[in-house]
């Protein structure tokens, strides 16, 4: 039997609107290389991700922080301020140039975070559930290193509305891709 008659894996594929020349997908890491304070995506991070760009390939990006109150690991990056979202242009740019794609994944930490994450504010969590800040098991990762977990409060609805109203919030549901040159 010809084995690399199976192989698919150097093959291309579409995937929804994208043509990639290859099935090879970069996974998303954890990197805590964006520029603190505020999360901004800066040069090592466009290095980073210009480093591993391939011709056809596609990223998938790190967690990426929808709203302050979304930060629960320090040193990510966020894609709510416009300090972030140009650092995130330069980002896919510099992946464009290689005629790579990249997606973002966008996140929120829940109660697992810490209020030195969101400059002072409570956690923001789905529900309140002191045995996970009570837990001395539990750590997250703040500017000081790896703390317990801030006390949380739960979402209601109308926090959750407000969100949505957000500025910040409404330029994310825009897409963020420059024109190729």
């Amino acid at each position: 039997m010809n084995r690399k008659k199976g192989l698919k894996l150097f093959t291309p594929v579409q995937l929804g609107s994208l043509n990639l020349k290859h099935r090879v997908v970069m996974a998303p890491l954890t990197r805590s290389r964006s520029e603190q304070p505020g999360g901004i995506p800066g040069d090592m991070m466009v290095q980073y991700y210009s480093d591993r760009a391939s011709d056809g390939g596609l990223i998938v990006g790190e967690a990426t922080n929808i709203s302050l109150t979304a930060r629960g690991w320090y040193g990510a990056p966020g894609l709510y301020t416009d300090q972030q979202v140009e650092g995130w242009k330069r980002v896919v740019r510099a992946t464009h140039a290689k005629n790579g794609f990249v997606f973002a994944q966008l996140w929120h930490t829940g109660r697992s975070s810490h209020s030195d994450n969101q400059d002072g504010n409570t956690p923001v969590s789905a529900s309140v559930d002191a045995s996970y800040w009570e837990d001395p098991n539990h750590l997250v990762s703040g500017p000081g290193g790896w703390v317990q977990p801030s006390p949380h409060r739960a979402l209601t609805h109308n926090h959750a509305h407000a969100r949505r109203k957000n500025k910040h919030n409404e330029k994310m549901t825009r897409p963020c891709h420059p024109k190729r040159a």
